[in-house]
């Protein structure tokens, strides 16, 4: 008699409440150690330590005319991109260094006198660089190096751009201003320019303001690139056209937007045009978040 040998059956997926039950034992096991409670009192803190500049983040990423409008997402990613790494950090030894105190504790101590003073520039380079000392405290150097890309990530959700903004927001302006003449132009709204930021229309006038530069969408394309590039797996050229087109892509998306406000309100009126102006810059947004993530698929390297 010939008898048909099965192979074992494979294991079944755990089901959500069994995972959630197995999260809950392993958190319940770690409460128990001394990592644990070092990484409760380093939180505590940093939020202390640092009250002043976070509260400061909400009404900041809030703010829809802002720069920062995309800052509530780059927490989201920057977790994202620790998940990514779960697996070589479960590889790596948990070693404390007593010497990350070295830098946190003066940090923490400067942080006290700029949290009595506006200076975010200052106290966004203090959070990153106290929480690379954290990492070092708590497992280690090789956590903090493997952790290092996540925490830089963060420095684009903090107002720590902000001495460089003043500088760029009137050239962005001018070449959101010309684009955006030139759009017009081509589609027959005869658009007159007798300044620099300034176009006017049949029925409709724009002034192209700082918070129609262009600025704010660069900011959060070039958050999106970065992203893009960490988590892709392009070679550097392909990480090297990213780079390049992330700029040009952000100012011509910007232009045309700008144009379609004006085409809209010359059109349909000035109310019109000022509604499409209110959630424009989302569309903007979208358009080169789809652009870019159609680009990166393109040239990542095609598995044989």
């Amino acid at each position: 008699m010939i008898t048909e040998e099965r192979s074992p059956a494979a294991p079944a997926e755990p089901t959500w409440k069994e995972r959630l039950l197995l999260a809950g034992e392993t958190l319940q096991a770690w409460a128990k150690t001394q990592t644990f409670w070092m990484v409760i009192g380093v939180l505590a803190a940093i939020l202390f330590s640092f009250w002043s500049l976070m509260a400061r983040l909400g009404p900041l990423w809030l703010d829809f005319d802002g720069y920062y409008a995309h800052g509530a997402l780059i927490p989201i990613a920057s977790g994202y991109l620790v998940w990514r790494k779960r697996e070589k950090l479960a590889q790596l030894p948990v070693k404390g260094s007593w010497l990350g105190l070295a830098v946190m504790l003066p940090c923490l101590y400067v942080q006290s006198i700029a949290s009595r003073t506006h200076m975010p520039f200052l106290e966004s380079v203090l959070l990153l660089t106290v929480l690379a000392s954290a990492v070092v405290v708590i497992a280690g150097w090789r956590w903090a190096l493997a952790l290092a890309s996540p925490i830089l990530f963060l420095a684009l959700g903090l107002p720590i751009l902000d001495r460089f903004i003043d500088t760029l927001t009137f050239n962005l302006q001018v070449i959101s201003t010309t684009v955006a003449e030139k759009i017009l132009g081509l589609a027959g709204q005869n658009p007159l320019r007798d300044d620099a930021t300034v176009i006017y229309l049949d029925n409709f006038t724009m002034n192209i303001a700082e918070a129609c530069s262009g600025l704010k969408t660069t900011i959060a394309v070039t958050s999106s690139v970065l992203f893009f590039m960490m988590i892709s797996s392009l070679r550097w050229w392909g990480n090297a056209i990213l780079a390049v087109i992330a700029i040009p892509l952000s100012v011509l998306i910007n232009g045309l937007r700008v144009a379609m406000i004006g085409y809209v309100g010359n059109q349909m009126g000035t109310d019109a045009g000022m509604q499409f102006h209110d959630y424009s810059g989302y569309i903007a947004l979208l358009v080169c978040f789809g652009i870019l993530m159609q680009i990166t698929r393109l040239l990542e390297p095609k598995q044989k």
